[in-house]
């Protein structure tokens, strides 16, 4: 399994590509992407599911078919493959990988795990953005701001793309998150991503998943050791809501003992 990290980075670029293909309007599908990215983006092929999210409200006859879309395609997303999206798809958590490999050593700064502030995280915004009729947290969103303000900046004329007091607020959150990145290791997905908050509901029943087999791990904890979202427990592996289900520990145990699986059982 110690090419199963080189499949994964393909499936990243790969992603990212893919994502990159609406260059004309015509392209533009519209559809939810299934990982965190930015419809802002001048080369975007999908819409950003926290911001289509936020432009709906259950709570209103305006938009409410939009919301029951949006969430019936996410808890699709999330009951096939859970997390996966994040550790193999997602491009703001590649962002993050290529980050961190500027340090040496997994964190620099170790934090507690606090799986609640990701739901928090995704509450909040909902509930500011119904309040408001506003998609305020695109306004400071860092994916936003790596792949919609920027791009846009060098893609539109002046007429059309004004630099605002919100570009310079997307350029503080974007430089802030990824100082971050390179002391914590994908601190977004593991704190604050709403997305990541609405997958890790499924970790435990995705169809695919990592899986740990007891019968044949021996409690040598190398998978933790290279765990990029700091897991402290081998039983945490492919279940708890901070597991974005990478495979980094599949290809460390030397047992073999965790394996990505698909199955309908959890």
């Amino acid at each position: 399994m110690k090419r199963l990290g080189i499949f994964r980075l393909a499936s990243q670029f790969l992603a990212l590509i893919i994502f990159n293909l609406g260059f004309t309007h015509s392209l533009k599908t519209g559809v939810l992407c299934p990982g965190f990215y930015c419809y802002g983006c001048p080369w975007a092929l999908f819409a950003c599911p926290i911001g289509v999210v936020q432009t709906s409200n259950p709570f209103g006859s305006i938009h409410i078919g939009l919301f029951f879309y949006a969430i019936g395609l996410l808890g699709i997303f999330g009951l096939v493959l859970g997390r996966t999206w994040c550790g193999w798809v997602c491009p703001f958590g590649t962002v993050q990988d290529l980050v961190s490999k500027i340090r040496r050593k997994k964190d620099v700064v170790s934090l507690p795990s606090i799986p609640w502030m990701k739901y928090l995280s995704l509450v909040s915004i909902l509930i500011v953005a119904w309040i408001t009729a506003e998609t305020l947290f695109c306004k400071v969103c860092p994916a936003g701001s790596l792949f919609g303000a920027i791009p846009n900046q060098f893609t539109s004329s002046a007429d059309e793309f004004d630099i605002g007091t919100f570009f310079w607020v997307h350029l503080i959150t974007l430089a802030v998150s990824l100082v971050l990145f390179v002391f914590i290791g994908r601190f977004w997905c593991r704190y604050l991503c709403p997305l990541g908050a609405i997958y890790g509901m499924f970790n435990r029943i995705s169809i695919v998943k990592v899986k740990l087999d007891w019968d044949k791990c021996t409690n040598c904890e190398q998978c933790l050791e290279v765990c990029p979202t700091n897991l402290k427990k081998a039983d945490d592996i492919g279940k708890s809501s901070d597991c974005i289900q990478c495979g980094k520990c599949v290809e460390a145990c030397p047992t073999e003992a965790i394996r990505i699986v698909a199955s309908v059982h959890s």
